[in-house]
């Protein structure tokens, strides 16, 4: 069947839309655990800090600064006291999974937008394909990151923005006042998203010149936005305080972002072809260019541009920053690769006849349903593993953890409250040594930690019956991994050792 087919037959696309919401909510239930610390440290511990008073000291550098917003800790907050506390982790489920529900629903909203924009079934066929199958998309989605959720605002704001443009009756005011909420929203979420508002701005002026009201309805509901984030921010800090202006004084004037890395102007575009997986991606500069040449009236193209270029010119760069932006990038990329197509007058099959082009193609898609299936159904990050189990171990009784040289609750980014039970104690054991008179003394079964996948050589010396309890590294890897090749990795573990007393 021709992929174009899906454009004729609702039932197919239905049944990629249904496929699209299952891995979403699969990347909300398997995929535990944050992308970034900066999900943790500046996010739910600052939402603890709110609920366990007493405990800002241990809160990163930026909560004395003031540059974070409170929007995303009040939301933590809000759900772990009055919906699904006192269990951290069944708070973090439900931050994903709202955070898996605003996603989908803003992509396949600007998917339907951008339908509109594509005049050829097999066009449209690829856009709906990509929405709901592209690898990222279900793991990003699930992310309770202010990435992730002012890229799913800055979505929703660009189809109200166009649906007020687009109405001629009374209720395109409505839907002026509301995008420019929703838009003030995904600014607070994450500041450099000013650089796409900007650019969206000029849309606005140069094209669409939609008119002085609809104008000041969006400028009405930006500025309710920013009151309402505003007072949350003074809740959070217990002073007014406007933390954009922080942010940017902070961050840009003062150049402490810069201390943590400085990259060439080329860096995101570099991540972008890796992103996209190689060598599928190196369509995308082709079908970029040709969106911004071919198709300049476009709103994507004046809001993507504007974001990735502004952003190349700041000194500290990471891959994340490009987030809010990436479905917005890869509908342009579409709508620019349709383009091109019709400019060159190249055939719609050219996928199809050309046998080096149809290897291209199943290898995206061979290397595209990996990465899907990994990133959907594995935990984002091993701390979540082991303090999953911490947790749970605890909450019949006391527990208390050796740990092996370092503490499983402290890490250069700050130290981890939200996930911790009152209940679990430490015992650092800086050497073995050490170690060996804890276990000594002990009167019953000791729980271990250590950052290794199989126990090292010390620790079997002095626990000959050791029993793995907790580990990052899934048992049918281990099953698959008879030579230790893994052994040299960080991947921490939990093991419960009875002392040798002989």
């Amino acid at each position: 069947m021709n992929a174009a087919a899906l454009v004729h037959r609702p039932a197919i696309a239905a049944g990629v839309v249904l496929l699209s919401l299952v891995l979403h909510l699969c990347a909300a239930f398997f995929s535990e655990g944050r992308a970034h610390p900066d999900s943790d440290y500046q996010i739910l511990e600052f939402a603890h800090s709110k609920i366990e008073t007493g405990v800002s000291r241990t809160l990163p550098w930026e909560f004395f600064e003031q540059i974070r917003p409170a929007v995303q800790p009040a939301i933590a907050y809000a759900v772990h006291l009055y919906a699904t506390g006192p269990d951290p982790f069944t708070t973090a489920l439900g931050l994903r999974l709202a955070s898996a529900a605003l996603g989908f629903l803003s992509i396949w909203l600007l998917c339907g937008q951008a339908l509109r924009w594509l005049t050829h079934g097999g066009s449209k066929a690829a856009l709906v394909l990509f929405t709901g199958l592209f690898w990222p998309l279900p793991f990003l989605n699930a992310r309770f990151a202010s990435e992730t959720w002012a890229g799913a605002f800055l979505c929703l704001g660009i189809v109200l923005v166009l649906a007020a443009c687009r109405e001629k009756h009374r209720f395109a005011l409505w839907f002026a006042l509301t995008a420019g909420l929703v838009l003030g929203f995904a600014f607070y979420l994450r500041f450099p998203v000013a650089l796409a508002l900007v650019g969206l701005g000029l849309w606005l002026i140069v094209i669409e010149r939609p008119g002085i009201k609809i104008f000041a309805t969006m400028a009405l509901g930006f500025l309710l936005a920013l009151g309402i984030n505003l007072v949350l921010d003074y809740w959070f800090y217990g002073k007014w305080t406007f933390t954009p202006v922080n942010y940017f004084l902070v961050n840009l004037v003062d150049a402490k972002a810069a201390e943590f890395g400085v990259d060439p102007w080329w860096y995101y575009l570099e991540k972008l072809l890796l992103l996209m997986v190689p060598p599928f991606s190196l369509v995308l500069i082709p079908a970029m260019i040709g969106a911004v040449i071919l198709k300049p009236r476009n709103i994507l193209v004046w809001t993507v541009v504007c974001f990735v270029v502004g952003h190349s010119f700041i000194d500290h760069k990471e891959t994340r920053f490009l987030m809010p932006v990436i479905y917005p990038l890869l509908v342009l990329s579409v709508v620019g690769l349709e383009a091109l197509f019709d400019k060159l007058v190249l055939p719609r099959n050219i996928f199809g006849s050309s046998r080096v082009a149809r290897l291209g193609v199943y290898l995206f898609v061979g290397l595209n349903g990996l990465a899907l299936a990994v990133f959907s159904f594995v935990p984002a990050n091993q701390e979540t593993v082991v303090h999953k189990w911490m947790y749970q171990a605890s909450v019949e009784s006391p527990l208390e953890i050796v740990a092996s040289g370092e503490n499983p609750y402290e890490d250069g980014s700050g130290t981890i409250g939200f996930f911790r039970s009152p209940k679990v104690s430490f015992r650092k054991a800086g050497s073995a040594g050490e170690l060996e008179a804890y276990l000594q003394s002990a009167k019953e079964s000791v729980f271990v930690f250590v950052p290794l996948a199989y126990p090292p050589a010390e620790l079997l010396a002095l626990c000959p019956d050791f029993v793995l309890e907790s580990s990052a590294l899934p048992q049918w890897l281990r099953q698959v991994d008879r030579w230790q090749w893994l052994s040299r990795i960080r991947i921490w573990s939990i093991y419960r050792c009875s002392p040798n007393r002989a």
